[in-house]
Formats: C-alpha cells, structure tokens, sequence
C-alpha cells in the first residue's frame, strides 16, 4: 500500500516538474511578447485550415449541413492558406515550438490546396452536374428538417406514433440510399479526372447503372398510412418523397453528364471495356434520355411550389409569371419577324434602284434581292438565341429545352428557301423557263425535302439535349447526314431532267453519256446529292462573273483566257476569201472608214464633257483661263469632238466665232507659225504676241482651234521656233480668245521633258481608253448606217448551258475580244472590226478579232528603232526630215522606212508623209516605250 502511494507522489512530481521545463519564464515570455503573439495567430491559423478542410471534405463524404450554401465552401477553401508567415523567428526560446506550428500549417494548407485543385481541374460539365446535385440535395434536407420538425411536434396517440416510425424508417432508408450514391459520386470524379483508366471506366458505369435500381418513390409508405397522420404531416411526406425522387433523377443525370465527358474525351477507353460493360450501352443511353425528360417536367413541378419555412426557393406564383412572360417574349418575337418582311422589301426595291449602273452596287443588289424573304427566319434565329440566354438566367429549363424546336423551325423555313432557290437556279442552267405551276411545284417539292431534312436533326438535338455524347448521338448524326443527302436527292429528283443538262452545261461533253447512265432513276437518289456540289460551284462561279463583268481589269482577263482557249483547243479560224463578197465588203467598209462627223453618229465617251468643263468658264467670263490642251493616242478621238463643239456653241452661243486649224504640213518656224495664225485671224502678226493684245477689245469671242499641233516642231536644232511662237501667242493676256490645242500624247510627252509640263499650258486634258459600252456603240452604229445584219460565228456562239446559242452572250464575248485587242481606241477598233467579218449576201459573219502579230519587230536593228521612234513622236515624217531629225545617214532611213512597209506596219501618205499603221500603233509604241526610245 505504501508503495503504490510513493508511485503516485512521483508521478505528479514529474507532471509537475515537466511544464516548467517546457515553458519559458516570465521574464523570456515578456521579452518574446511578439512571437508569442505571431505564434498565437500561427495556431489560430492552423485551426482555421483544418476547419476549411473539413467542411471541404464534407462535400465528399456527404456530411454538410444543408444550410450551407456551397459558394460558401469553395469560397472558405479558395481564401483558406494565403496570410504569409515567416521562416524563422528572434526569440530562441519559442523557435522550436514555431517551426513545429508552421510545419504543420503548411501541411494542411498543402492538403487544403490539392483538394482545391481537384474541384478546379474538373472540367464544366463534371463541375456543373455536381452544382446541380448540390442544390438538389441541399433542398432535400431543408425539407427533410421541416418534415422532422412536424414529426416531433406532432403529439398524436400511440397508434399514430407506430405510423410516424414506420415513416421515420422509411425517410432514414431513402437518406441513406441516395447519401451512399452521392458519396460514390464524388469520390470517383478526381480519380477519373487525373487518370482516366478502362477500369475506373467501368466502375462510373456500373454506378450510372446502380443508381437506375434506386427508386425512393418505393420507400412511400401505402396511402393508409400517410392517411392516418395529420393532412400537414402527409403532405409534407409526399412532398419528401417526391423530392427525394427529383434528387435521384439529378444523380442519375449528373453520372450521365460524366459518362457524356469521358465519351467524348476518351472515346477509346470505352473500345477498351469489357464486352459484358458494351453491350447494354445503347440502352442504358436510351434510359438516360427518359430519365432527362422525367427530370425535366419533375423539377419544372418542383419549381411551382413555394418553399416551406426556411427552403430558399422561387415562390410558385412568380416562377408561372416567368413561364408567362417567357412565352409572350416567343409570341412578340414571330410577331416582329413577320411584320419585317414588307418593310425590308421596300427597303431593298429602293436599294436596287439605286444600284442601277453602279458597278459596285449593281451586284450587291442582286445579293440583297433574297432578304425580303430570308430576314424574317434571321429574326428568329438571332431572336431565338437572346431568349435561351434569358430563359437560362430565370431558370426556365422547360422553355430552354424545348427552344430548339422552334430553332429547327426556322431551320426548316431556311432549308425550304434554299431548296427552292437550288431548283429555280438548276432549271436557269438548264435552259428552262418554269411557269407558275411549276413554281408551285417546285415550293411544295422544297418544303418536303426540308422536312425530311429537318426531322433526323430534330431527333439529335433532342438526343443531345437528354444523352450528350454518346454512341446513340453518334448513330443519330449519321442518320442526320443521311437525311440532309436524302432530301436533297428528293429535292432535285423533281427536276431530273433540268439537273442533267445542268451537269451538262459545264462539264466537258465527254462525260454526257457517263452523266446520263449515274442519274438514272434508278441510282438517281444515291448519285445526286454527290453531283450537286459541282453544280452548287458552278451557280457560284456564274453568279461571279457576272458580278466582276463591270470591271475592265475582268474583262480584259476573260478575254485573253477565252483567246488562249481557242487558240489551244481549235486554232486561230482565218476568214475564207473566197467565200467573201468583195463587192459587198468594200461597201462596207466605207462605213467604217469614215471620218466626216456629217455622215457618222457621235459617241461620247465623256472627252467632250471634259472639253466643255474647261471651257464653259470662259464662256461666262471672258477674263478666266484661255487656253486649254487636250492630248491623247493617235485614234483616240479628239478631233471627233471639234464638229460637236462647233454645233453647240453656233446653237448655244451665237455670238462665238469658232476658227478651225489642221496643221498638215510641218510649220517649225515662228514667222510661218504667225503668218498662219495671222491669216486665221484676219491680222498681221509680224510683231508678234503684241497684236494680240491690242486688237483684243475690239474682236469677237473667238475659240481657236489648232488640230495636229504636233506638227508645229521637230526634234533638231532651231526645229521648236514654232512650238515656242505658239507658246507667246498662247500666253499673251488676251479675253475674247481661247485656244484649244490638239496634240499627239507621244510628242506632248517630248515636249514636256524639253519645256516642262506646268510651263506651258495650265489646263491640259488627256483622252482616256474608250469603255468597252463606247467601243460596242461605236461599231454597232456605224452597222446600222450599212443596213447589215450581224451573225456571230460558232466559235462564239456556247454550245451548251442557258447560254447555248444567245446572242447577246456572243455579242458580249466579242465586243471584250475586241476591246482587249484595241486597248480602247476608237480608231483601232473599227480597224480591227473589219479584220474580223467576212460578207456573206447582206450579212456580216463576226469571227475572232484577227491582230497583227509583232514579234519580226524585236529582232530590227537599234538604229532602225530610233527611226520608228521620231516617226511616233512627230506622228508624220517625210524622209527628209527624218535624216534631220536623227541624224542618221540617209542609207539607214531609208532603209528602216523600207523595212516598215515590207512588214506592213508603216504607211506612205499621198503628201510622201510615213507614219505607223493604225492596227500596228499598239505594238510599235509598246515596243519603242520598252526600249526607252519614248518619253511616255
């Protein structure tokens, strides 16, 4: 006994002794007043963390009380850990006890933050179906706490206690069963999200497959139970249960949702299960869309009842407002897209109106021709996806789910549309005219192919709504495929014949027979759809070119790629003489070669308005500028304007006296320059500029014009006296005249290099290309003067296609050969015009503009070419003055002139002047421009 009492005494001497030890003194603790205190608040810290961690493990092992939000836990678990503490304190006697604490806080703040990592690294769906499961839940013990509270504040007799404790049991079984589901539930997602396996695969399946056997509607007690609990009591009970029932279907929707990731995630994993694990996956697919739609109309009833005491939830009143509401938003939106369509047709004619002419407008309003009709299924479309987004902020999954009914809706109108565009379109490139009936009947056959296409992709939507990714999804965008190919074949069936010659029209003419055999009826189903994309490009690359028709640059390359076609495939055809009617052409001809304004039509390619913008100033104020050059290409037309000038200012101004002067003989001196000008005139201009000025006042209103001033100068010593006396005369302050000047473009440019540009005339005007419409113009009027008829021949006639055998399509391809050929030069063109016809009777057979060809030029000597260079400078040389203005041995000149008119491109006139051929002027300036013998 006494031995046993000594043991004690020295046990409680060591616990005694032991915390002295331990602690520091007084005096320690009073100098280490600040680490105990960050020590303190280490500990508090680490308590905190452990708190956090647990509440955050709750989630998984289903222990949260269900007034716990969870923005609530992952907010904790996100803020948890992030106060920084130091690694070493001063105070030596606290500093082992520190390190422990901050050992052990950096340990649960590790664990806190991989438990965070593991709910961040889930990807949306996986992390979206556990919110989901959440709320459920969390509404589940709201009203299983209230059902408790009702329980146990029931004070019913005995017999009534034996029903609440069978029902207490059967509350307890249904808890249980979905709690053990849930916890599987969570504790498969991270092992699934950081290494997805074909074993753990298959453990998410088997559970998605368990939780079908889970059914707590079973657990109700029978109606004779609930009846004979108070009505409150019941009906709180049918309410659990019900409840528990919505939870059971969000668990299962939940385990579908990560089934769907992992499917299309890993698809292989699920090649890699067991063959017992595949089998039955179409129809656990299956189940999981009932269950989705099951889930849908049970939380959509769950929604209308108000909450009990405590349940956060939408009142029921409010959540039918919102249904309401939701569909008054659908009824205003097909009101709004009906009502869109007149003002969008008015809007349009305006448009397209004003489109015409405009090369880049023109276009767009054969675009914008179908949004009359298209802008209301737009409207819906747009309208449809702002309402989804507004039906799933409210929380209307019932409205939200079915949405894509009225989205396939639109998509019908849509395809419909399409499909009827497809068959018109076919039936142009065919060649067929569809009248009224046919119109009908190709909208009837329209909206029966898209009905056939709209319904498969009804049914995927639908199966990607209730299933996700899965093999029955899969399956069902195959049939969605094959409907599409279905209707379409359905759809051009109608028009079998149209869709072959459509074929036809823009394949080589080889493969008519081959066409013919695959678009049989009997294969025509399974071989038009395969076909129409060939056809789709060909509308597409038609529509194009008549889009880019309007501009030059197309234009030019067209032609050059249908000449480049003929050439490799057929040849260039050359006309038969012999078959000609010389008689007849040479009748012809004179047309074409006439150049008195009196006998041919003008054509204004805008030069003349040009001429008139300069001029009009002077006209109402003699005290503007008086003069003005107008240069450009020879054969450009800018002599052709002086006659319409003429005529105007003798009907307009009556009081203009208009002075016309065609140098046609070189004049490079000053006094015979003013000797001609004087004797124009009527005065003596010996003296020069000075007479001018002083008999201004008292002349008419004169408009001189000097026609070919190119003349006035030649390229040698002393040869610019003339030019320059033109130049004083030109500058003298003067009123009552005004100089128009016409001049070649090539010896302008000489003369703007010698004198400069600026210097010498402030107003210059330069003749542009004629447009191919002005080119047609110019050649179609001058036909209509000879009384002939016009016939294109085959090789520009298409032979196939809704082109086959038009003539304004012949008339369009010819008049770009020819205008490509000319580069827009009225003089060349008529020319060329002539290389290209042969008379047959009264009829004019239009072949291929025929041009010379130029490649003998390039081998010529250099010498030869500074020849052929002053001659288009001057534009007319004799001999003589080309020795004197080269300054090359007579031998040399006369044999570059030889040379020229041997290979045709020179010309000799009745006045021994040499100039270049009009057919070869492109050529031969090209050439001399490249070699730097030109100044422009």
């Amino acid at each position: 006994m006494g031995l046993v009492r000594l043991a004690w005494i020295f046990l409680a001497c060591a616990l005694l002794v032991q915390p002295a030890q331990a602690r520091p003194s007084g005096a320690a603790l009073a100098e280490c007043r600040d680490e105990s205190e960050l020590l303190a608040a280490l500990e508090q810290g680490i308590e905190q963390l452990n708190g956090r961690r647990a509440v955050f493990d709750s989630i998984y092992n289903d222990a949260f009380p269900a007034s716990m939000s969870l923005d609530e836990v992952l907010q904790g678990a996100q803020n948890g850990g992030r106060q920084a503490w130091p690694d070493t304190i001063d105070c030596s006697a606290l500093a082992e006890q520190y390190q422990s604490a901050l050992a052990d806080y950096r340990h649960a703040q590790s664990r806190l933050q991989r438990q965070q990592a593991s709910w961040a690294a889930l990807p949306d769906s996986m992390r979206d179906a556990l919110v989901l499961v959440w709320q459920s839940r969390q509404r589940l013990l709201i009203h299983g706490e209230v059902l408790q509270q009702q329980l146990s504040a029931d004070e019913s007799p005995a017999q009534s206690s034996a029903e609440q404790a069978l029902l207490q049991a059967a509350i307890n079984r249904s808890q249980g069963q979905l709690s053990d589901l849930r916890r599987e539930l969570f504790a498969i997602l991270p092992a699934l999200q950081r290494e997805p396996t074909a074993v753990r695969l298959g453990d998410l399946l088997q559970l998605w497959r368990n939780a079908y056997a889970l059914n707590p509607a079973n657990d109700l007690p029978r109606q004779q139970l609930l009846d004979a609990l108070p009505a409150e009591v019941a009906e709180s009970a049918r309410e659990y249960f019900r409840l528990a029932r919505l939870d059971a279907l969000v668990q299962r929707n939940a385990l579908n949702d990560v089934r769907a990731w992992m499917w299309s995630r890993y698809p292989l994993l699920f090649e890699q299960l067991p063959p017992q694990a595949r089998d039955g996956l179409l129809l656990d697919e299956a189940r999981a869309f009932h269950t989705r739609l099951n889930w849908l109309f049970a939380d959509t009833r769950a929604s209308y009842r108000a909450g009990k005491d405590g349940e956060a939830g939408t009142p029921g009143w409010l959540k039918i407002v919102e249904y309401l509401f939701g569909v008054l938003l659908l009824c205003l939106l097909v009101l709004l897209a009906r009502r869109s369509r007149a003002p969008a047709a008015t809007v349009q004619g305006r448009f397209a109106r004003w489109a015409r002419g405009r090369r880049l407008a023109e276009p767009l309003s054969r675009i914008t021709a179908s949004v009359p009709r298209l802008l209301p299924w737009l409207l819906g479309l747009v309208g449809i996806g702002l309402l989804h987004m507004l039906f799933t902020h409210w929380r209307l999954p019932l409205l939200t789910t079915f949405l894509p009914l009225a989205r396939l809706y639109i998509l019908y109108g849509l395809i419909s549309l399409a499909g009827e565009w497809l068959l018109q379109r076919t039936a142009q490139q065919a060649g067929s005219f569809l009248n009224e009936e046919q119109l009908a009947q190709a909208q009837r056959q329209a909206r029966l192919a898209a009905a056939v296409a709209v319904v498969p992709l009804l049914v995927q939507d639908f199966i990607a709504l209730g299933v996700g990714p899965s093999r029955l999804l899969d399956i069902c965008g195959w049939l969605s495929v094959l409907g599409v190919l279905l209707a379409l074949g359905l759809l051009l069936r109608s028009r079998r014949e149209d869709f072959i010659e459509a074929l036809k029209s823009f394949l080589p003419s080889r493969g008519d027979r081959l066409i013919e055999q695959l678009l049989g009826k009997r294969l025509f189903l399974l071989v038009a759809p395969i076909a129409a994309p060939p056809l789709l490009l060909a509308l597409l690359a038609n529509f194009m070119h008549k889009a880019l028709f309007a501009y030059d640059w197309y234009r030019r390359l067209f032609a050059r790629s249908f000449r480049l076609r003929v050439a490799a495939v057929e040849g260039e055809p050359a006309p038969d003489v012999a078959a000609q009617d010389s008689v007849g052409l040479a009748s012809y001809r004179v047309w074409f070669l006439e150049n008195d304004p009196a006998k041919v039509p003008f054509i204004d390619s805008g030069l003349y308005a040009q001429v008139r913008k300069s001029l009009d100033p002077w006209l109402d104020d003699r005290t503007q500028d008086n003069a003005l050059l107008l240069t450009g290409p020879n054969g450009a037309g800018k002599s052709t304007i002086v006659p319409r000038l003429q005529k105007e200012l003798a009907e307009q101004q009556p009081d203009i006296q208009v002075l016309r002067l065609v140098v046609e003989d070189k004049v490079t001196t000053a006094e015979a320059l003013l000797a001609l000008l004087g004797s124009a005139l009527g005065i003596d201009l010996a003296a020069g500029p000075s007479t001018l000025v002083r008999e201004d006042a008292a002349r008419q209103p004169t408009l001189v014009v000097i026609d070919d001033a190119q003349n006035l100068f030649l390229r040698q010593v002393g040869g610019l006296a003339g030019w320059e006396a033109l130049l004083g005369l030109v500058n003298a302050r003067v009123e009552n005249l005004f100089w128009l000047v016409l001049i070649d473009n090539h010896a302008w440019a000489y003369l703007s290099n010698v004198y400069g540009r600026d210097y010498q005339f402030r107003s210059i005007k330069v003749a542009r290309r004629w447009s191919q419409n002005d080119i047609r113009s110019l050649v179609l009027s001058r036909n209509h003067l000879s009384g002939c008829r016009i016939r294109y021949d085959n090789i520009l006639l298409a032979t196939r296609g809704p082109e086959a055998g038009s003539i304004r399509n012949a008339e369009q391809l010819y008049f770009s050969l020819l205008w490509d050929a000319c580069q827009g030069n009225p003089a060349i063109a008529l020319r060329l015009w002539l290389r290209s016809i042969r008379m047959e009777g009264n009829t004019v057979v239009v072949g291929l503009p025929d041009e010379v060809v130029g490649s003998g030029l390039e081998a010529l000597d250099r010498d030869l070419h500074f020849v052929y260079a002053a001659i288009s400078i001057h534009e007319n040389m004799s001999s003589d003055e080309l020795v004197s203005a080269t300054a090359l041995p007579e031998r040399v000149v006369r044999r570059a002139l030889k040379t020229g008119q041997d290979m045709g491109f020179l010309e000799r006139g009745e006045n021994r002047r040499y100039r270049i051929v009009a057919l070869w002027y492109p050529i031969v300036t090209r050439l001399l421009a490249r070699k730097n013998l030109l100044h422009e």
